[in-house]
């Protein structure tokens, strides 16, 4: 009945959100695919502890088969080709175990036991991305807006979660980017949060699970419609010419009209960078004209 209660719940909260998120895209959720695996490792394993029991000690005790050894040996092979069995199902469960985040064209719905939290891109101020199992390639997201304080965390074990990534950071960077032009119109400023390359590159390297990525401090870029304040420096947007993403070495790098780099850190160093980058994009083409 609670159960039924709950999944009421969340229905109206999706129907009360879906005017609002418009359409659906995906759901992403922890990969099943490990855990069925696991599944079918226990019952091999239970397979061949009864295999001893039955094709084993209970010969041995009824004279069907001659042991010269401890039979109690046999028992303790049970026991750990049991217990083995049980930690591996276990381990994987709780790997296997994290929320479900719904994708629609404006926001996300995350779902946890029931309870649901909606995220507009509009509001959503930090895209956190980074790698983990010494991969090359982006494989982690965790999103938040600030003032919630908490982040929302897609990982490698989650389905799809290329796509997933792909499709928020575009998103986001088409919404949020329109929002904030216009505080920036309004003569107010945003601020991006960012981490440099020396900490970046440390998480990549010393990282031991999401929560060790997500342990920084991050540093302020503060954005006004002419100038960043970076680590209280001003930087004038019309004299900004380009920037530069290198992925080889993760790397981006902001370029004054001198060809002189003026600001610089690691290609996921900066949160919510694909809106950054979109955001400095379309203010410098605008100075220039």
């Amino acid at each position: 009945m609670a159960w039924l209660v709950t999944t009421k719940r969340y229905q109206l909260i999706l129907m009360e959100n879906t005017t609002q998120l418009g359409a659906f895209s995906s759901r992403h959720s922890p990969a099943k695919g490990f855990l069925y695996f696991s599944y079918f490792i226990f019952i091999l394993f239970s397979g061949i502890s009864g295999l001893i029991y039955f094709k084993g000690i209970l010969a041995v005790k009824e004279g069907r088969m001659n042991f010269s050894g401890d039979i109690n040996m046999l028992y303790w092979v049970i026991a750990f080709i049991m217990v083995l069995g049980l930690i591996i199902l276990f381990s994987v469960y709780k790997m296997t175990q994290g929320k479900t985040h719904h994708l629609y064209e404006n926001g996300i719905i995350t779902e946890d036991d029931g309870q649901s939290k909606t995220l507009f891109f509009r509001d959503m101020e930090d895209i956190y991305l980074f790698s983990s199992g010494k991969s090359f390639t982006t494989n982690n997201l965790a999103f938040r807006n600030r003032s919630g304080g908490d982040w929302e965390i897609l990982t490698v074990r989650y389905s799809k979660v290329f796509k997933a990534i792909n499709y928020i950071t575009d998103r986001h960077a088409h919404l949020y980017v329109d929002k904030i032009l216009a505080e920036l119109g309004n003569n107010k400023s945003v601020t991006f949060n960012y981490i440099n390359y020396g900490t970046s590159l440390r998480k990549r390297i010393f990282a031991t699970g999401t929560n060790s990525f997500l342990k920084v401090e991050p540093k302020d870029i503060v954005v006004y419609k002419d100038r960043l304040i970076i680590d209280s420096k001003t930087i004038m947007i019309s004299n900004l010419e380009r920037f530069s993403v290198n992925n080889w070495i993760n790397q981006i790098n902001l370029y004054n009209k001198q060809n002189e780099v003026v600001f610089s850190t690691a290609t996921n160093g900066i949160f919510s960078g694909k809106s950054f980058i979109t955001l400095m994009d379309k203010l410098i083409n605008q100075t220039r004209s």
